[in-house]
């Protein structure tokens, strides 16, 4: 059973009693008790379908660290338990097998739209301070955020610009996700740190692992794949002004890029918070597990 390949649409699809199989052997996981055992062949096969899922699936090995590390237990022993970090992992691809269409991109990034032209290329920037907020601006689409005292407090500058860039692409799909599905895009953004990251589908802070499993999940579900581009700051005036609030600033440099204020189109996203809690939470969880000196 083999991977489909349409080269007229340039789109790969894994075959529907496939996910079936791999949903089968999650849902075993998932519904399994805290520290109940599961043996090394179950884990093997389970391993083995998701490395082949992972072929096509946008940065899916980046989300089975726990259950290599359950197999390798299990090597051992015979057996692993079930993890609090195993079954979430689980869990998580449970949710994008279940939404997945089970199609994703194949088309060369040589053929992605120019990383130049704001029609094709969203940008977002974000600032910290007391009045920092966070903007985001795509073919006259445009948001602006102010981030809350919390956010401030437990997020740092990369992770304000990941948020940021990740709740604006959110934004435009809940606005119409036919703007990204089936589409290869670049993106913009001047926050190196987070573009290295984001392109090379890693990170050991924990907030951004966090946003990382969401954006792979909206690049699955809604079957597109972006790249991020990093840009000097001074070339970013439009996502700069709306990340600190400067109104006319934006109006001028948005109107100069050839988009008049009559065509400029707010956008929101709820459920800001849940993704900021989670962050927050993964960040602690972290600090609370280092030992004392």
């Amino acid at each position: 059973m083999g991977v489909d390949i349409d080269l007229r649409t340039n789109m790969a699809s894994i075959p529907e009693p496939k996910v079936k199989k791999i949903r089968a052997y999650l849902d075993v996981v998932v519904t399994k008790k805290r520290q109940a055992r599961i043996e090394l062949r179950f884990l093997e096969e389970m391993l083995g379908l998701l490395n082949w899922i992972s072929s096509l699936l946008v940065s899916g090995r980046f989300h089975m660290a726990q259950i290599v590390s359950a197999r390798r237990a299990a090597a051992s022993k015979g057996y692993a338990i079930v993890t609090v970090g195993l079954a979430a992992e689980c869990e998580w691809w449970v949710d994008v097998v279940t939404h997945w269409n089970r199609v994703t991109i194949i088309l060369p990034p040589k053929h992605a739209p120019s990383p130049f032209s704001l029609e094709d290329s969203p940008v977002t920037d974000a600032a910290g301070g007391i009045n920092g907020g966070g903007g985001g601006f795509f073919a006259g689409m445009w948001s602006a955020v102010k981030w809350s005292e919390e956010e401030l407090e437990e997020l740092d500058i990369m992770e304000l610009e990941a948020l940021m860039y990740c709740i604006f692409l959110k934004m435009i799909i809940d606005k119409d996700p036919r703007l990204v599905q089936g589409r290869r895009f670049v993106a913009r953004n001047d926050n190196e740190p987070w573009v290295c990251a984001c392109n090379s589908n890693d990170s050991t802070k924990p907030a951004i692992a966090v946003l990382l499993a969401w954006l792979h999940e909206l690049m699955a579900i809604y079957s597109f794949a972006v790249e991020l581009e990093w840009i000097k700051s001074a070339d970013n005036p439009i996502a700069d002004a709306l990340s600190r609030g400067e109104v006319i600033r934006f109006l001028r440099s948005a109107a100069d890029a050839g988009f008049p204020s009559a065509s400029l189109v707010a956008v929101q996203m709820p459920g800001r918070s849940s993704i900021v809690s989670r962050m927050i939470s993964a960040k602690r969880s972290q600090r609370s597990m280092r030992p004392e000196r």
